[in-house]
């Protein structure tokens, strides 16, 4: 693995820059003949460069923002062998570019990290020749991946499959309904080979689950090919073929109840061609759904388009939380929380757009820390931290929001199950997260401050917003005055009610009976 792969494995190629997006090396080398050509980036970036043109990489100068560079050669900043004479030229700042015709230059961004923000920097200039060496290349490398994948494919497809083996595919690493349901096979089971593709092999996970990284293709391929059973909690990628006699289960990754649409009806909102397609590809190959509650065998019956078996357990994953005291300890452990303190998860979702545009951001996080921690206080008693979760599609914008200390970003803890499981109280927007903590009781409040947009443009409600049993808030004051007004017997009233009419019977052993009914599953073929 080389810096680029690291930096996609980060996912910063993902850019805004709908420009540096659509590039690639082949309109780099059209448009740089005959220009002056500059390296923007001191680093990696510019290290790649020269291991990719050799002899051939010809520049101009190289143009870094770190003023410690300056006057520094080139050769002593590049691992690579420079080939020809730019090893003598010196790193520079943007005056090196200020000195020449705007019209006869191009800049390659080498920066890894930084490209979007210099490509901004260059339009700030007047410069809009630019090209960045990570999104092309991320495309280049996915172009010959789909090749790899293809071939890959036809050979495992050649080899016997194993009856014994199961392979989980899920949108995290050892986590979700998956990982309830993969304990408890182990407990009862021991001629099962049990597989888990993941994105990180440094990652807690039992004895009798072996590990595969999904980026290492040729393994990966193999170990769903050959595999009697698939148990996946998003969508089976494109290019895996289902082979005759194998199963495919689908768990999904919500639990007995879900607000917002998914599968069919998501993409039908979304007005996305591409998206209905896939869906339909899914649910064609899929034998099995494990779901929670009545509720949710009707949406999955709609989301999936689905019309066979359905087995309702109950939702694995939050087992858990009928064991919280555990992981309570375990989560005050990992982030030096005094056990003492009382714990607020405040987990809003991510917003992203409408139509077929579809960009995840982390906006509308704009709860008054302050005023909610003082008011828990009062009202509850204790000193409150908050544990702040984004969504995973978007965890990776936490560092950018400013916290006081007394919040913990735990966006990128891998389970979020169990910071459920370890906090008191909840606070959220339109996450179906909302409902798992209410499945023991805790209290649940529903900070919304843009509810009409939400629902009338964003995604479409499985049910009435309105008719949760949790109190929702559109402003900062409403939310402090639904906590200093909150009632327990009367907000454990309305949950009974709510779950009563969807069908919600948790009971914390929905993982034994999910296990079960797989294990039954295997012993039939």
């Amino acid at each position: 693995m080389d810096a680029i792969d690291r930096a996609i494995l980060k996912s910063w190629d993902d850019t805004d820059n709908e420009k540096l997006s659509k590039q690639t090396w082949d309109e780099f080398e059209t448009a740089v003949k005959g220009k002056k050509l500059f390296l923007f980036g001191a680093g990696q970036g510019a290290d790649f460069y020269f291991c990719k043109y050799k002899e051939k990489a010809m520049i101009e100068g190289i143009i870094d923002n770190n003023s410690e560079l300056w006057g520094t050669k080139a050769r002593e900043i590049i691992t690579e062998k420079i080939w020809n004479n730019s090893q003598t030229l010196k790193v520079t700042g943007t005056s090196a570019l200020r000195q020449c015709d705007i019209e006869d230059v191009i800049v390659l961004i080498t920066s890894l990290k930084y490209f979007t923000e210099i490509a901004q920097q260059l339009e700030n200039m007047g410069i809009d020749h630019y090209f960045a060496v990570l999104p092309m290349e991320a495309k280049q490398r996915e172009i010959k991946e789909m090749h790899d994948e293809q071939y890959y494919v036809e050979e495992s497809c050649k080899c016997r499959i194993n009856s014994k083996k199961i392979v989980f595919l899920t949108m995290s690493d050892f986590a979700g309904h998956g990982k309830e349901i993969a304990k408890q096979l182990l407990k009862f089971r021991t001629d099962l080979e049990l597989v888990w593709i993941v994105q990180n092999l440094n990652i807690e996970i039992p004895a009798g689950i072996r590990l595969v990284l999904q980026r290492d293709q040729k393994k990966s391929i193999y170990e769903l090919e050959t595999a009697q059973m698939w148990i996946c909690d998003t969508g089976m990628p494109l290019y895996i073929k289902k082979r005759s006699g194998q199963l495919y289960v689908q768990i999904k990754h919500w639990a007995s109840v879900t607000l917002k649409a998914f599968g069919i009806e998501l993409a039908q909102f979304r007005q996305n061609k591409a998206m209905i397609e896939l869906c339909e590809r899914e649910s064609k190959i899929i034998d099995y759904i494990i779901t929670g509650s009545k509720f949710d065998t009707e949406t999955c019956r709609r989301g999936f388009a689905f019309t066979g078996e359905i087995y309702e357990a109950g939702s694995p994953r939050t087992d858990i939380l009928f064991d919280s005291e555990k992981y309570r300890v375990k989560i005050c452990s990992y982030y030096h929380i005094d056990s003492e303190k009382r714990i607020l998860l405040y987990a809003p979702t991510f917003r992203s757009g409408t139509g077929e545009e579809y960009n995840p951001k982390a906006t509308h996080i704009d709860l008054d820390f302050a005023k909610v921690k003082g008011e828990l206080e009062e009202k509850f008693g204790g000193d409150w931290l908050i544990l702040l979760r984004l969504h995973p599609v978007v965890a990776r914008q936490s560092g950018k929001l400013k916290k006081p200390d007394y919040v913990i970003d735990v966006s990128n803890y891998y389970d979020g199950e169990e910071l459920v499981a370890a906090s008191d109280m909840m606070i959220t927007d339109y996450s179906s997260i909302m409902f798992e903590p209410a499945f023991v009781k805790k209290p649940v409040f529903l900070f919304a401050m843009d509810k009409k947009e939400y629902i009338d443009r964003e995604r479409t409600l499985l049910i009435d917003y309105e008719t949760l049993p949790f109190s929702i808030a559109e402003t900062k004051e409403e939310l402090t005055e639904n906590i200093r007004c909150f009632a327990r017997a009367e907000y454990e009233k309305k949950l009974d009610d709510f779950f009563a009419q969807y069908g919600v019977h948790e009971d914390g052993h929905a993982s034994e009976r999910a296990a079960e009914f797989i294990s039954g599953l295997i012993n039939e073929i």
